[in-house]
């Protein structure tokens, strides 16, 4: 279940833009906090976003092709994604701003949080190809639900004993754990039987597992303990895991795919006799 090379760089890219525009669409419906704290909490998740956008361009090869994602605006999912990320990088900066001099008003904070999401579901949205068994249905769902789960925890802990009320966290929490055991349902049914190590199988539970306890059960227990600070640990490190398990979870149904898989089967028959 290790996570191919060439995925390195779109691993840590979606899990730091998830990260940081989650964070950014949680601080600013977040007035509550303060404005010191809420200005923490944009920069935090511009910063994330950024670094997001930076080691993208990893995946492209060359710097100079990273224009060329914007040419399919209006029928393509790339495209779209593109022009959300830096949408949402700008509409934070631009609050960030914002909120170093005044108080910002309600309706520009609820846009913000309404271009960060879109940009959230707009990586869900690139995945949804034909052919790929695995990336659609609820999985598509996951980069949001992951993205507001880390928001709200990580506002919290910017805010600590300023915010509240956690109880978007427990709802954001479970919303993302039902849409993650939905996706893990779809691996272990199409996935990993096809795998050519059995073993990959009990490996791919046993990361799930692990996963669904980092990213949904560690903060909430931190957070009824009242150690919000310890509850960005487990959830950074869940998120890394959640794009992880989605990359190792490819499942491209094509005639090659089909036959490799019969192969697969064939030898494992041939060696079991």
């Amino acid at each position: 279940m290790s996570t191919p090379s060439g995925h390195a760089p779109l691993v840590w890219f979606t899990s730091l833009a998830i990260a940081g525009a989650g964070i950014m669409a949680a601080a600013s419906r977040h007035s509550d906090i303060g404005q010191a704290a809420q200005w923490d909490a944009l920069a935090a998740g511009a910063v994330a976003l950024g670094a997001g956008l930076l080691i993208s361009t990893l995946h492209l090869g060359q710097w100079a092709r990273a224009p060329l994602a914007l040419r399919g605006a209006g029928r393509s999912a790339l495209s779209h994604e593109v022009l959300l990320a830096g949408a949402a990088l700008a509409s934070g900066v631009g609050l960030l701003a914002m909120s170093a001099r005044h108080a910002v008003d309600v309706r520009i904070g609820l846009a913000v949080v309404a271009i960060n999401v879109l940009f959230l579901l707009s990586i869900g949205n690139v995945y949804r190809v034909r052919g790929q068994r695995t990336w659609g249905g609820a999985t598509a769902l996951l980069p949001l639900t992951t993205g507001l789960v880390c928001g709200e925890t990580f506002v919290i802990a910017i805010g600590g004993t300023l915010v509240p009320d956690a109880s978007a966290v427990w709802r954001t929490v479970s919303i993302d754990a039902m849409v993650f055991a939905l996706g893990w349902q779809t691996w272990a049914r199409t996935a990993w039987p096809s795998a050519r190590r059995p073993i990959a199988v009990r490996r791919g539970h046993v990361l799930s597992l692990m996963r669904l306890l980092l990213f949904n059960v560690a903060p909430v227990v931190c957070l009824a303990v009242r150690w919000p600070a310890v509850a960005m640990v487990p959830v950074a490190i869940g998120l890394v895991l959640d794009r992880c398990l989605f990359y190792a979870a490819a499942d491209q149904h094509t005639t090659e795919a089909e036959l490799s898989s019969v192969e697969a089967l064939i030898g494992r028959d041939a060696r079991i006799d």
